[in-house]
C-alpha cells in the first residue's frame, strides 16, 4: 500500500513538473509580446510639435523581434518632454553599450548630448566641438554630419538625450516604472507602452503598443453604449478583436517608416485608453477571451458600424469584390436605433456650387434623383441634370460632401410625387376626407393629423415636428418625408449612421433583448463564419 502510494506521488510530481514547464514556456512567449499591437493615436497625439509624457520615472527601451527588454530608467519630477530636433550634429558613430560611458564622453565638448540608437547602442553627436571657443564651428577630425531628418530630443529636469529613429529603424518604447502602472500622456492614460517617433515627417506622433486584450478594454466602452445588454457587448469584443488582427496581426516592433496600421478613431475603431475603460467592458472582453471569428480559417476583419436604418448592405455593393462573408441581411429587431433618421437641407444653388468645387461642369441644376440602387437602398448613384445635359455622381459623394451618415437617403424635391403620404380608404366618412371617396381609393392627406397603426395594432399620433415616417417592411425600412420643400430646396431624407457593412451595432442591442446570445448574434451579421481562438 506505501509503494502504490509512493508511485502515486511520482506520477503527481512528474505531472507537475510538466505542468511547470508549460507555464515556464508560456510565460516566455508572453515576455516576447506576442500578442501585442501597435495603435497610433490619431485622435490626440498625431502632428504634435511637442508630446510630454507625464510619469516621473519611465523605463526606456527597444522592441526587436516582438522581444521588449528596457535598457535604462529615468527619472523626473517634471515629466519628459518630446520634439523635433532639427539642429546640426556630428559623430564619429563610437557606439557604447551604457549610457554612463556615452555620457562622460560627451562632456568632452563644448556642446554634445547622448544619442539612443538602438539596444545597448548609445552614440555621442556632437553640437559644438571646442570648450574653450577658440576654433568653434570647425568639425574634429573623424567626425562625420549626421545626415537624419528624424531626431527628436527628449528632454527631462536639466537632462536632453537625443533619439535617432533612422539609425535604428525605429524609436524606442517606453514603459511605467516605479509606482506609476500606465503612461500618462496628459489628458490619456495608457497601458503597455508608448512610442514617440518622426516616422519620415516633420512632427510628432505617438504610438501605443499593448497587449490586444488590453487594448480592447478601452475599445468596447467607446465602440457601444455602455448601458446595453451583455451580450450585444460581448458580441462587440469579438467583432473589434477581429478586426484588429486581421489587420495587424500581432507587431509589436519599431520601423521608422510605418509606425503603425490601425488608429484610434474611427478610421479604425474607437480606442481610448484606461480613462474609457468600464465594468462592462472588462466583462465583455474577459468572457470572450482569445475569441475571434474565421472563415476559411482567416481570422475576419470583422466591420461593424452604428445602425443600419432597415438592412445591412453586401460589401461587393460598396467596396467591389466578392465577399461570402459581407452579404446583405434585413435588420429585424433594430427597433430602438442609437442612430434616428436624419434630413439634411440644400438648394440647388448650393449643390451646383459644391459640385463646381469639385470639379463638375453643372451649370443650371435643374433636377436630382437616385439612379442605382442597392439592395438595401443605399445610393449607389445620383443623376444630377442641368441645361445641356446630365451627369451621374456616386452616392459616396453626396454623402462627403453634405457631411451625411450614410448612403442609405432619399432625394426629395416639390416635384417628388412619389413620396407623399396617402391614406387607403375603409369606407366612406367625409369626416377625414375633403371630398367624396370610394371603399379602397387612396387620397393624399395632410400629416398634421395623421396616425399610424404598427403592426401589432397600436395607434399613435404622428408628431407635428416629426420630418418623416418610417415604416417597417417586411425585409427593409423605408422613410416619407410629412412636408414638401419649397422650388429651390433638395432635401435628403436618410437613415443609417455608418458605411452599412458588418455587424449593425444598435441591430445586435436588439438581438440580445429577443434573447439572441454573443455567439447567435455574430452568426446574424457574418456569413460563412465560426468562433475560434487565436
Amino acid at each position: 500500500m506505501k509503494k502504490a502510494g509512493r508511485s502515486k506521488l511520482n506520477i503527481v510530481m512528474i505531472v507537475g513538473l510538466f505542468s511547470l514547464l508549460f507555464c515556464i514556456l508560456l510565460s516566455g512567449k508572453e515576455a516576447k509580446a506576442a500578442t501585442d499591437i501597435r495603435v497610433g493615436l490619431k485622435s490626440t497625439y498625431f502632428g504634435k510639435s511637442i508630446i510630454t509624457i507625464y510619469n516621473t520615472e519611465i523605463k526606456m527601451g527597444y522592441c526587436i523581434n516582438d522581444s521588449y527588454k528596457a535598457d535604462i530608467e529615468l527619472k523626473s519630477k517634471g515629466g519628459f518632454s518630446f520634439e523635433a530636433d532639427n539642429d546640426q550634429y556630428y559623430t564619429d558613430e563610437t557606439a557604447y553599450t551604457r549610457y554612463s560611458d556615452a555620457l562622460k564622453k560627451a562632456g568632452d565638448f563644448s556642446e554634445a548630448f547622448v544619442c539612443y540608437a538602438g539596444r545597448k547602442k548609445w552614440l555621442v553627436y556632437v553640437k559644438k566641438f571646442d570648450n574653450s571657443g577658440s576654433d568653434t564651428g570647425s568639425v574634429k577630425s573623424g567626425y562625420n554630419k549626421v545626415s537624419s531628418n528624424d531626431i527628436v530630443k527628449i528632454t527631462f529636469g536639466q537632462n536632453i538625450l537625443l533619439i535617432d529613429g533612422k539609425v535604428s529603424d525605429g524609436y524606442p518604447q517606453f514603459t511605467a516604472a516605479g509606482k506609476e502602472k500606465t503612461i500618462s500622456l496628459g489628458s490619456r492614460k495608457y497601458r503597455g507602452r508608448i512610442e514617440i517617433g518622426r516616422y519620415g515627417a516633420g512632427s510628432l506622433n505617438a504610438i501605443n503598443i499593448i497587449n490586444i486584450e488590453s487594448y480592447l478594454l478601452g475599445v468596447v466602452s467607446c465602440e457601444m453604449n455602455s448601458t446595453w445588454h451583455s451580450e450585444a457587448q460581448k458580441a462587440q469584443a469579438v467583432a473589434a478583436r477581429s478586426y484588429c488582427l486581421a489587420n495587424t496581426g500581432f507587431k509589436a516592433d519599431s520601423y521608422l517608416n510605418k509606425g503603425y496600421v490601425i488608429v484610434d478613431t474611427d478610421e479604425s475603431q474607437v480606442y481610448g485608453g484606461v480613462n474609457k475603460e468600464t465594468e462592462i467592458s472588462r466583462y465583455a472582453v474577459k468572457a470572450t477571451l482569445k475569441q475571434v471569428l474565421r472563415s476559411n480559417g482567416k481570422i475576419v476583419p470583422a466591420y461593424f458600424f452604428s445602425t443600419s436604418g432597415g438592412a445591412t448592405e453586401f460589401s461587393s455593393d460598396i467596396w467591389g469584390g466578392n465577399s461570402s462573408v459581407f452579404i446583405g441581411v434585413f435588420d429585424e429587431y433594430e427597433t430602438s436605433p442609437e442612430r434616428g433618421p436624419w434630413v439634411v437641407k440644400t438648394t440647388f444653388a448650393e449643390l451646383e456650387s459644391k459640385l463646381k468645387n469639385k470639379g463638375y461642369s453643372v451649370n443650371g441644376i435643374t433636377d436630382i434623383y437616385p439612379e442605382i440602387l442597392s439592395d438595401s437602398g443605399r445610393v449607389s448613384s445620383v443623376k444630377v441634370k442641368y441645361k445641356g445635359g446630365s451627369t451621374s455622381i456616386k452616392g459616396s459623394v453626396i454623402k462627403t460632401m453634405y457631411g451625411m451618415h450614410s448612403t442609405k437617403f432619399k432625394i426629395i424635391t416639390k416635384n417628388s410625387d412619389d413620396y407623399s403620404v396617402y391614406v387607403k380608404i375603409f369606407d366612406k366618412d367625409e369626416q377625414t376626407s375633403s371630398k367624396s371617396t370610394q371603399k379602397g381609393e387612396t387620397e393624399e392627406v395632410e400629416t398634421s393629423d395623421l396616425y399610424v397603426i404598427s403592426g401589432k395594432g397600436s395607434v399613435s399620433k404622428v408628431a407635428d415636428n416629426t420630418d418623416q415616417l418610417v415604416v417597417i417592411s417586411s425585409d427593409n425600412m423605408t422613410n416619407f418625408p410629412l412636408s414638401v420643400p419649397d422650388d429651390n430646396e433638395i432635401w435628403f431624407l436618410g437613415m443609417g449612421w455608418g458605411h452599412g457593412i458588418g455587424m449593425s451595432q444598435s441591430g445586435a442591442y436588439g438581438l440580445a433583448l429577443k434573447g439572441y446570445t454573443y455567439d447567435k448574434i455574430l452568426k446574424y451579421y457574418y456569413n460563412n463564419t465560426e468562433l475560434s481562438t487565436y
